[in-house]
């Protein structure tokens, strides 16, 4: 019988697996245009946090809602180890430590798919869109594999 411990790893690693056959799955179907999969996840998650939660987004400065994203993603939900969402005017810096979807989105990467399911960049990009009514352009992802980090980048247009 499987302690609880082998058995959270278990399910999470069946998550990222189910994750990345449909994030596959639909970027083989759709091509690039899977991507626009993220601003309606991003919205619904943040809508979720809205009301489970208690995030404030309107009305409030945007790295005000980013800092308190961080603090869901990790307190919260237990997304990550760590995070850092950093706005600075148009640029926003997205920093990842531990991510529980690290597998699902390092598998897209090996198959050349970007890594568009990547929780903390849809829901910081949903909620400043929210907030400033503007769009995400993403600019890079970089990966670090040996320390299981990401640090994603996207300018807001």
């Amino acid at each position: 019988m499987a302690t609880e411990e082998q058995k959270k790893a278990r399910q999470l690693k069946l998550c990222n697996d189910i994750l990345f056959g449909f994030a596959k799955g639909m970027y083989d179907l759709f091509g690039e245009s899977a991507l626009a999969t993220v601003d309606e996840i991003g919205e619904d998650i943040i809508e979720e946090m809205e009301h489970e939660m208690g995030l404030e987004i309107h009305g409030e400065d945007p790295q005000a809602i980013l800092t308190e994203l961080e603090r869901l993603l990790i307190d919260e939900y237990g997304m990550c180890r760590n995070a850092s969402l950093k706005v600075q005017d148009h640029e926003v810096d997205v920093f990842v430590e531990g991510c529980m979807f690290w597998h699902s989105t390092q598998e897209l990467r090996k198959e050349g798919i970007p890594a568009y399911t990547c929780v903390p960049m849809m829901i910081a990009e949903a909620a400043l869109h929210k907030r400033l009514g503007k769009k995400a352009h993403l600019v890079g992802i970089t990966h670090d594999d040996e320390k299981r980090t990401c640090d994603i980048d996207f300018h807001l247009t």
